[in-house]
């Protein structure tokens, strides 16, 4: 079954989880991406991940099991969805950590899962009624990362002019954004092409300022999640007394978002000059980066809508920091201490790892809570800084029962909660940062 409409393709089928079936689940994976107009390379990555996740999962199940797999063209990335019935799968090998043992067939029986992880672009996992467990898997287009764009001279003159932006017109954006050598660029604008597939699909909105034919600056947001956007720049590329530019561009998007249904808007990069008039300060981090120098990372914050309240479970030290950041803050939240939900914990634990190179930072992000937790984050922080990462940082959503389970874990190994951000995640976001590992660097 097929829907297409001009923003997102799916495409989806269910089928028996047995042996016999996983040609048709390849043959689907690797087809669906063809007919979304995705490279052979990029479609294998697809098919080698359903063959290995398949081929491992399907000695798991029980018997007249069922699999359902879906493909998205999202534009500028294809998401997979797996899902099956399974309690207590075996997800070690999604993690980075993980080595195969060559002398271990039980080590060696998991190599199939590892390269499945290691083959896409992201992988998160979801945790539904009935041990049902949902994999989900993107592969980004491949996009060339240079391109070569002029920045307007110096004496541009002449009146400014506010654009939308075609997607020519972002892609040529994007490559003076990093022509400028601008700091906190995200992954997409250093790919002009990805910028401008995510301005056609509908998963990004700019606005550009022009003098004449030249672009002087930008800024772009973004969705970061349902009730959530994050906001990118501005960056500008010629002098701007009095912050004239940098206003004019910010009063526009500010406006538009705000006419939107989302809750709130977060910035997080370097400072903003005159940021109190369209934000509030929640807070910032001191970065090291690879070559020494400290930068500063500033998240800000706008309320967009007001707030319905909510209801999260939790104890100990996040306990505390919630508290105190709703107060400060003015959240309408209840925290509910040592009650909720009793979840049960898997053998093994599973992280994502996002790595910014340029700024040296690890952001982590659990994916499934086990008895394992304490040590595994050891062994990604014992891995990350060998690989000469300076600083660390795990996401945790409030809304989330497998990222709360990990709080105990995260006090354990030396990580502290520094920064909220509202309405980031399931339900809210919280920053945690490894002070202590920081400090011994």
């Amino acid at each position: 079954m097929i829907k297409q409409n001009k923003q997102q393709k799916n495409a989806s089928l269910r089928i028996p989880l047995s042996m016999p079936f996983l040609p048709l689940a390849v043959d689907f994976a690797g087809k669906g991406a063809r007919g979304f107009a995705y490279t052979d390379k990029e479609s294998h990555s697809l098919e080698l991940a359903v063959e290995e996740l398949f081929s491992f999962y399907v000695q798991k199940v029980a018997a007249d099991s069922a699999v359902e797999l879906e493909v998205e063209d999202q534009g500028y990335r294809l998401a997979l969805s797996i899902s099956f019935q399974m309690a207590n799968p075996d997800m070690r090998a999604f993690n980075l950590v993980w080595q195969v043992n060559p002398d271990s067939e039980e080590s060696l029986e998991l190599l199939g899962p590892m390269i499945a992880a290691r083959s896409v672009s992201s992988l998160r996992l979801d945790f539904g009624n009935d041990d049902r467990i949902t994999l989900r898997m993107t592969r980004n287009r491949d996009y060339p990362t240079t391109q070569v764009a002029a920045l307007p001279p110096p004496n541009t003159q002449g009146p400014v002019r506010l654009v939308e932006p075609s997607s020519s017109d972002l892609r040529h954006f994007s490559a003076m954004v990093s022509a400028s050598g601008a700091p906190f660029i995200p992954g997409f604008l250093a790919s002009p092409g990805m910028a401008a597939d995510m301005l056609a699909a509908g998963h990004l909105n700019a606005i550009l300022a022009l003098r004449g034919d030249w672009i002087i600056g930008g800024v772009l947001w973004r969705p970061l999640t349902d009730s959530c956007l994050e906001l990118y720049g501005p960056y500008l590329f010629n002098d701007d007394p009095d912050d004239v530019v940098l206003t004019l561009l910010l009063d526009e998007a500010v406006g538009r978002i705000s006419r939107s249904r989302f809750r709130g808007l977060v910035r997080r990069q370097g400072q903003l000059q005159g940021y109190e008039r369209f934000f509030d300060l929640l807070g910032e981090l001191d970065l090291t980066g690879i070559s020494g120098a400290a930068t500063r990372s500033t998240y800000y914050y706008r309320q967009l809508r007001e707030e319905g309240g909510g209801v999260v479970y939790c104890s100990g030290a996040l306990a505390t920091f919630l508290a105190d950041q709703y107060n400060r803050l003015c959240l309408p939240r209840q925290l509910r201490e040592n009650g909720g939900e009793q979840l049960r914990l898997r053998d093994a634990s599973v992280l994502a790892v996002e790595l910014e190179y340029p700024r040296s930072l690890a952001i982590i992000r659990p994916l499934c809570a086990g008895k394992d937790m304490a040590a595994n984050l050891a062994a990604h922080l014992d891995l990350l800084q060998n690989d000469g990462i300076n600083n660390f940082m795990v996401e945790i959503n409030t809304g989330r029962s497998e990222d709360i389970a990990f709080t105990d874990a995260l006090e354990a190994t030396g990580f502290v909660p520094r920064l909220l951000i509202p309405d980031a995640g399931l339900g809210d976001l919280v920053i945690y940062e490894h002070r202590v590992r920081k400090q011994q660097s």
